[in-house]
């Protein structure tokens, strides 16, 4: 009976060791995804830039944080950085662009061409705030984004096709062309 309870003890000892040295190596799951960062790009300091644009808010700060998020594929953290964000950095036409970026990868269009139409209609009341190139950007992504809402796109990952295709319809609109001297 002894010899019966030790040769099974060693068959089960066997196989631990057994599955222990031949198992592969157990990770935990990342609750965030993990992005590998594309070749050739330069790593950002979030933390600085979160700093800073808590700290001294201005359009600069806002609008790299916010792109730092948009890269990182982050929307939300971009859309709620611009949104806690003084007014008057909110309208500028670059921050504007970004919160509809943002907006639109969480899948609200309607509010993303709100957002650039508001910005692009206090550019267009103030004269000499924008720069003539942002202007002509904002008014394409208005183009763009009127398109997918037309389309009844919500989510862009969903239909990349029809995303595509709002895309090369907004190009063919009476926005499509922008002379610039």
């Amino acid at each position: 009976m002894r010899l019966r309870l030790v040769a099974m003890n060693a068959v089960v000892l066997a196989g631990v060791a057994w599955a222990f040295g031949f198992s592969s190596e157990i990770r935990p799951k990342n609750l965030l995804p993990t992005h590998a960062a594309p070749a050739g790009a330069v790593a950002v300091d979030i933390a600085g830039l979160e700093s800073s644009a808590s700290l001294a808010p201005s359009v600069t700060s806002v609008a790299e944080l916010a792109s730092a998020y948009l890269d990182r594929g982050q929307p939300g953290l971009a859309s709620a950085v611009i949104e806690r964000s003084p007014r008057e950095i909110r309208e500028d036409v670059h921050v504007a662009e970004l919160h509809a970026r943002a907006l639109f990868h969480r899948g609200q269009p309607r509010q993303a061409l709100a957002a650039v139409r508001d910005a692009l209609d206090a550019c267009r009341a103030q004269q000499g705030r924008c720069r003539p190139w942002q202007q002509a950007k904002a008014a394409r992504q208005v183009a763009f984004l009127r398109e997918v809402v037309a389309a009844g796109i919500e989510d862009p990952q969903a239909d990349p096709a029809a995303v595509h295709a709002a895309y090369e319809r907004s190009t063919r609109g009476e926005d499509g062309l922008v002379a610039m001297r």
